[in-house]
């Protein structure tokens, strides 16, 4: 090989090894970065699903009633919810909703 060649190869290499190293570096810490970034996003998810289900969960215990198609539109979210982790309280009111009639009282009298 031609020595002009050997010398750019000598100093690619030399160059090299710390660059790839750098490069690595960085993308671990980025990695990093937007990994506790995305944990704070699923946080916020959970605590704004959390609200949501216990905010429908009291308007239809006040009712005294939901439809199939409510309680089909909750049960997914809780689903969702549930998967986060950390579901404490909305286990009891899930079963607490499954036990009301899916009818108002009314139209269950009209019947």
């Amino acid at each position: 090989m031609n020595e002009s060649i050997r010398e750019f190869l000598t100093w690619l290499s030399a160059l090299g090894i710390p660059s790839i190293f750098a490069m690595t570096a960085w993308c671990i810490k980025s990695c990093i970065h937007y990994t506790r970034q995305l944990k704070t996003l699923a946080k916020a998810q959970q605590a704004q699903m959390r609200s949501q289900l216990l905010e429908q969960y009291h308007f239809y215990m006040d009712s005294g009633w939901i439809s199939e198609e409510h309680m089909e539109d909750w049960e997914n979210q809780y689903k969702a919810y549930h998967s986060l982790g950390e579901n404490g309280i909305l286990d009891s009111r899930r079963e607490q909703l499954l036990l009301l009639p899916n009818k108002k009282k009314e139209e269950q009298d009209n019947e």
